[in-house]
């Protein structure tokens, strides 16, 4: 027996950024700025994100890796768990 596929996509794309002022000699802070989300900011986002997905019946979401940094991307596979009128579950 055959196992139809179906796939879709839907990204969400944060691109980050800062502004200083005329006085800036560059890299003063150390990225400060990128630290400071990645540790407090970014979490809560990807905490939000899953808690969403798990929140519909039927749909698992799990983070998977494509060998890209954490602190720049995450992945995630959700499936579709459909409920079987045959023998269902």
């Amino acid at each position: 027996m055959s196992v139809l596929r179906e796939d879709g996509r839907f990204v969400v794309r944060i691109e980050l950024s800062a502004e200083f002022g005329e006085d800036y000699e560059g890299d003063d802070d150390g990225y400060g700025w990128l630290e400071r989300w990645r540790a407090s900011v970014q979490p809560r986002i990807v905490r939000a994100v899953f808690a969403g997905l798990r929140a519909e019946p039927g749909f698992d979401a799990v983070p998977v890796s494509r060998g890209k940094s954490p602190d720049e991307e995450i992945e995630i596979a959700v499936r579709f768990r459909p409920r079987h009128a045959k023998g269902g579950s």
